[in-house]
């Protein structure tokens, strides 16, 4: 029991570090790897099956699959991949709540 409560704060302690070596522009590594691969996997899947039947594909053709495919994956992907993680978050609520840990303090002092 004692294992399963202090494995969560490993995790994010871990998660942390790596967010502070990376940051952003691994995601977007991530993200194209992530769009793309799959688009080239499925680009030459179609192709060997039009070999197969005896279909010759333009290079167009291939090419509007590849772009569609790697569009609609990064459409979806994106927000998933690029949102703030869990470590990101917590700053943020850490730096909007006062010592009371009341949200709207502070901006009510401000107004």
């Amino acid at each position: 029991m004692l294992r399963s409560a202090s494995t969560p704060v490993i995790s994010s302690i871990g998660t942390a570090v790596r967010e502070a070596r990376w940051g952003r522009s691994a995601r977007f590594v991530g993200l194209a790897i992530a769009a793309i691969t799959p688009a080239i996997f499925w680009c030459i899947v179609a192709e060997l099956i039009a070999y197969w039947a005896g279909i010759s594909l333009s290079p167009i053709a291939v090419g509007a699959l590849f772009v569609t495919i790697a569009t609609f994956l990064f459409a979806i992907c994106a927000p998933l991949i690029l949102r703030n993680t869990t470590s990101e978050d917590r700053t943020a609520r850490r730096t909007t709540l006062d010592q009371n840990s009341r949200p709207g303090q502070k901006l009510a002092n401000k107004l």
